[in-house]
Formats: C-alpha cells, structure tokens, sequence
C-alpha cells in the first residue's frame, strides 16, 4: 500500500502538577507513519514511535502511539506511551490546534499532559518544532512508502 513517513523534533518543557515551579526540559523525537493512504483518508490516523525524554523522568524511552487528525475539532491529537526510569508506564497526550490567525503555532505548538497508567494527569508538557532549525531535517524526513 501506499503511504509516507516522516519525524518530527519537538523541544520545549514539562512540570508536575505537585511542583508546577520545577520546570525541567522535554524533547520528542516522532516518527510518523501512514501505511495505508485511501485507510488513512477514512481513520485520519498515523502510527507514531518515537524518543521521549523528559529530563529527570523519562531520559530517553522508546515511545508508541498514534496521531489523530479531528477535522471537525481543528486539532492533531498526539497520544504516546512509554516508561518512565523507574519502569511504570505513563501515557503523553497532546494536541496542536488549527488557528486561521495564528498558522506558526497551528503546526509548530503541542500542548499536552502526562497520565498515569490510572489515567490521572500528572504532568504538563509544551513543546515547539522549531521552523527555523528543524525544518530541513523536517522537509527531508519526508519519504514515501509501499
């Protein structure tokens, strides 16, 4: 089948919830993949493998999942589970959000939470692609599949 895959740099931030004041980094590394274009037409659904470093927390897992894209709501709804150092799995989910007057943030800005394997939020995270640096590296990521 057809399809195409691509990766996606992502780096910006994450907190707790108990210590919102602690801010430590968070990068993502997303490879994102759509086997099966007419299938995608239908479920607007990729697969999503990945890196998941949150410092301190998560310093490098692997991390699998999907990304959504919800016309009707305007989003891409990113969900990723991975293990954290300590081995307990956690779940990240975020979106980026279609905004007709703010079009850098619509496809550079994903704002997420950190659940829990209960599904109790635990965490924040914003992360950014970075345009300007990463964009190369996006454009060439960019291969078709079959």
């Amino acid at each position: 089948m057809l399809g195409f895959r691509y990766q996606e740099l992502l780096h910006g931030g994450f907190y707790f919830l108990a210590s919102p004041v602690d801010e430590r980094s968070a990068d993502l590394t997303l490879d994102i993949e759509v086997r099966d274009l007419p299938a995608f037409a239908l479920s607007r659904t990729a697969t999503v493998h990945g890196r998941v470093k949150l410092a301190g927390f998560a310093d490098d897992p692997d991390g699998t999942g999907k990304l959504v894209f919800d016309k009707d709501e305007k989003r891409a709804l990113y969900e990723v589970s991975f293990r954290a150092d300590d081995g307990v799995a956690y779940r990240l989910r975020g979106y980026k959000q279609l905004e007709v007057l703010n079009l850098v943030d619509s496809f550079t800005l994903v704002r997420g939470s950190l659940y829990d394997m209960d599904a109790r939020e635990v965490g924040r995270v914003v992360v950014r692609f970075d345009v300007r640096g990463n964009w190369a590296s996006l454009v060439r990521s960019f291969q078709p599949t079959w």
